[in-house]
């Protein structure tokens, strides 16, 4: 198989993993022990805020994520690629890092809401609501 078929194939693959891998994955943060853990130790006014909140981000911000991840599949498929070609390796960086800066700007403006509805912020390392997203590396 040529290099131009296995790129396409891996891009094909990786694509498709990308639109299908968050929506299965979705549930997990929802469910994680850390998550939980801070989550109920809010009040029920402030557990249906933050609930809210995290629904609206995770809504407004799928496509983004969804971009992502296809975009990272395509940087690893470029690396790999028999002869890597650097101008297309930073291209795509470029996009990662761009689509990474809009989910940061996201991310604030869900820490805002969450900071006027009253929801405080875990320790470090867990994010708004105990884990559910915002600490270190688990956004």
């Amino acid at each position: 198989m040529g290099q131009k078929k296995r790129m396409f194939l891996a891009a094909a693959v990786f694509s498709t993993l990308a639109l299908h891998a968050p929506s299965a994955l979705a549930g997990w943060e929802h469910n994680d022990g850390r998550w939980q853990q801070g989550y109920s130790q809010l009040t029920p006014e402030q557990q249906t805020a933050s609930q809210t909140i995290y629904d609206q981000y995770y809504a407004q911000t799928s496509a983004l994520r969804q971009q992502l991840a296809s975009k990272r599949y395509e940087y690893n498929a470029l690396l790999i690629a028999s002869a890597p070609d650097s101008d297309k390796i930073n291209a795509v960086a470029k996009e990662m890092a761009s689509l990474n800066q809009s989910l940061d700007e996201s991310r604030v403006q869900r820490d805002i809401a969450l900071a006027k509805a009253g929801v405080p912020r875990g320790g470090m390392g867990y994010g708004g609501c105990g884990g559910h997203g915002g600490g270190m590396g688990h956004w």
